[in-house]
């Protein structure tokens, strides 16, 4: 039986510091402000690196909070989406939420704050990967209305998926595409 683990708790996640013109996290490490359209600049390699360095310190802070990556897989999966919610929205990524496709699982972002595919699909498998100690590969289905998805799973199954997708594929059919050929 999953634990229910901590409540995810905004307040102090980033200080200012005015006097000295610092901002950092809630542990202390530094953080910079930076506008979305700067990103928006930047070429695919980069932002990929930014992105999963973003994730990995918001999947770390979450580790922490449930003692390691050994208490977030042992927690309940709704206690840990409300941690990665609640990081992601802190750093301004968007408002991330998780569907379940059968065994599938796919990372919802409304209003994300990057259009590219490779700085958000990189922010999200870097924060679950980190948080729960395994590595994650990622593939983007599509957006839709201010929503983008993103399906998480196995090598085999990512490239399934991104396959599907570059083919245009609606992410429905991606899914069940990917749960038929028995890879996840």
């Amino acid at each position: 039986m999953a634990m229910a683990g901590p409540a995810f708790d905004p307040n102090g996640a980033v200080r200012f510091d005015l006097k000295s013109g610092a901002a950092a996290d809630a542990k202390g490490a530094r953080v910079v402000l930076v506008p979305s359209g700067a990103l928006e600049a930047l070429d695919a390699h980069a932002l990929e690196a930014l992105g999963t360095a973003i994730g990995r310190s918001c999947g770390a802070r979450i580790a922490s909070r449930f003692g390691g990556d050994g208490g977030v897989r042992g927690a309940a999966l709704e206690n840990v989406v409300t941690h990665l919610a609640g990081e992601l929205a802190v750093a301004g990524v968007g408002a991330v939420s998780l569907e379940r496709w059968g065994r599938a699982m796919v990372a919802v972002v409304g209003n994300p704050s990057v259009a590219s595919d490779s700085f958000l699909g990189s922010v999200l498998a870097a924060a679950v990967g980190s948080a729960s100690g395994r590595e994650l590969a990622y593939a983007p289905l599509g957006r839709e209305r201010g929503i983008a998805r993103y399906f998480f799973g196995s090598k085999a199954a990512v490239e399934r998926a991104r396959t599907l997708s570059a083919q245009g594929k609606a992410h429905g059919d991606i899914l069940a595409a990917v749960h038929e050929g028995g890879a996840s």
